[in-house]
């Protein structure tokens, strides 16, 4: 990770700052899945909350700092190193306060090795965190994920300038306002601006999947879950940007976010994606109704 280039595109966006603000509440989750298009990008920061855990300018050298990677010709993780590392998680730390432990391309776990980690993952050391990192979020279990504090990144800076879709993040953004209009007739109207929405989403969904089928994702299954995660990582950036300026009501955006982490992994396990958003909307105009 080009750490002067690469931090800049992740340093605002809503799943870094939460992570960050987790660990200077002291509140770190023990388990942890960073999710990436470029695998690098999550790999870095896996490294740099290793430098902040462990007080350590260059945590790789620490003692303390345990790491897996893919080897051998496959460039898979076995379940003997997996083994070899739940041998020693347990261990108290030798010179630090805790133990930090970073699984890179955790999706190439051999489904033994994946199965051999699960119970690490559901009863972590207290004094150990633990990072894995994926580009390609399907290829983890959902057993792992289920056990793990999910964060996506976006790093594809190309994504970010895209025309159309910062026209439907703001289209968005003007929908998330008129919910909270006093007028019934403008909340009718909300409904069918929402529906609008969907229906312009589906399209650039199409352009998008069609894009990225030319460029640089080889498969159709990788293509359409990469696309799908920078998707989810903008709408939460602007929800978030939306409710950031209205703490009259904050109470309700944890709720929201909840609900969009929920529908992204349901993504995960091949649920329609267009369905989860509507699902989303309605879920986010009941909400408003509700509380407003």
């Amino acid at each position: 990770m080009n750490l002067q280039k690469d931090f800049l595109k992740i340093k605002n966006q809503q799943g870094f700052t939460s992570l960050l603000e987790s660990y200077e509440n002291g509140n770190l989750p023990n388990s942890n899945l960073l999710v990436c298009k470029d695998i690098e990008v999550c790999n870095g920061v896996a490294t740099l909350f290793a430098a902040k855990v462990l007080q350590r300018e260059n945590p790789t050298t620490c003692v303390d700092f345990l790491q897996i990677r893919p080897v051998g010709a496959m460039m898979q993780i076995s379940v003997d190193q997996i083994r070899e590392l739940c041998s020693t998680i347990y261990l108290s730390p030798k010179v630090c306060a805790k133990k930090f432990v970073v699984i890179y391309d955790a999706g190439k776990m051999h489904g033994a090795a994946a199965n051999a980690f699960l119970k690490t993952l559901e009863e972590p050391p207290a004094d150990t965190i633990i990072f894995l990192t994926t580009s390609r979020l399907h290829t983890i279990l959902p057993t792992i994920i289920g056990r793990c504090s999910v964060t996506r990144l976006s790093s594809d800076s190309e994504f970010f300038r895209n025309k159309e879709m910062q026209i439907w993040l703001a289209n968005y953004s003007a929908w998330l306002s008129s919910l909270f209009d006093t007028n019934c007739e403008k909340k009718t109207n909300a409904i069918m601006q929402m529906y609008l929405l969907l229906t312009q989403l589906e399209a650039l969904l199409a352009n998008l999947l069609e894009e990225s089928e030319a460029n640089d994702f080889p498969g159709e299954q990788v293509n359409k879950q990469g696309v799908y995660g920078l998707l989810l990582a903008q709408i939460e950036n602007e929800t978030a940007n939306f409710f950031r300026n209205r703490l009259e009501h904050v109470k309700i955006f944890p709720r929201i976010i909840s609900n969009l982490e929920n529908k992204a992994y349901l993504t995960v396990l091949n649920v329609n994606f267009m369905s989860c958003i509507e699902a989303f909307l309605i879920e986010i105009f009941q909400m408003v109704v509700k509380f407003h």
